[in-house]
């Protein structure tokens, strides 16, 4: 789906982007550039990456400083001669830092932390990349990684409000790129990463965390293969008539009220 196509994924050392960043090696990308804080588990990313047959490196970047996004952008333009496709992946959830995840009780400079790298990354590393993607003639893309706690409530009262402003940010930004460049979002429900078992684990007598895949009509966890699937497709040609829309791949959980015994 990603013939020659250089990319750029943030938040692939490990989950779903590393699944993504994995799979646009294999859909036939050419090259791959793996953006994150956490070093050796990136620079594994990358290893696999260049197992797949793609160029794959590893660029450090704390996404709560501007001026090492913009760092990111450039050392993989530089390094690859463009870019194509900029999947927006990184994200964290309050429960890695805290369980006062609730509004009224949560840490004050928690609210800061989650938008700066949630929302604001997303925001700037678009900003920093649109130049490099408009020059782009094998249409690119830019693929943001919002939430079904974009649409509706969970434990987590900074998270869904970040995944929703990302859905809406999607939009702003197809309307600004089009018809050059497309924009769009995937949704997912509840996967089975490393962070969400470890999430699962810290909140366990929450009675909320214990029922979030209660109401899946698909009666299972997705899997980060899944997903990056997904975010492939949302990448490739044959996704040509698609921007600025959100994309739910949730196991059918918001399609209904219900949930199973």
């Amino acid at each position: 789906m990603l013939p020659d196509r250089i990319c750029l994924v943030t938040g692939a050392s490990q989950g779903m982007g590393r699944a993504a960043a994995i799979e646009m090696a294999r859909q036939g990308a050419a090259a791959v550039a793996v953006v994150d804080i956490q070093r050796e588990a990136g620079e594994e990313t990358a290893a696999l990456i260049r197992e797949q047959g793609a160029k794959g490196i590893f660029i450090a970047c704390d996404l709560r400083q501007r001026d090492e996004i913009a760092a990111a952008v450039e050392a993989a333009v530089a390094q690859f001669g463009g870019l194509d496709v900029l999947l927006n992946n990184a994200g964290v959830l309050e429960r890695a830092f805290t369980n006062d995840v609730d509004f009224d009780t949560l840490p004050e400079d928690l609210w800061d932390l989650l938008m700066d790298i949630n929302l604001k990354a997303v925001w700037l590393m678009s900003r920093f990349a649109a130049p490099h993607l408009r020059r782009s003639d094998r249409t690119p893309a830019i693929v943001n990684s919002a939430s079904v706690a974009g649409y509706v409530a969970y434990s987590h009262a900074i998270y869904g409000v970040t995944k929703a402003a990302v859905i809406q940010l999607t939009k702003t930004m197809a309307v600004t790129l089009a018809p050059d460049v497309r924009v769009n979002c995937y949704c997912p429900g509840t996967i089975d990463t490393d962070m969400g078992r470890n999430t699962a684990a810290a909140g366990a007598s929450d009675p909320r965390v214990a029922k979030m895949t209660a109401a899946n009509l698909i009666r299972r966890k997705g899997t980060p293969d899944e997903v990056a699937k997904l975010a492939c497709y949302l990448a490739s040609e044959d996704a040509a008539f698609m921007t600025g829309a959100a994309y739910l791949i949730d196991g059918g959980t918001l399609a209904w009220r219900g949930q199973h015994e």
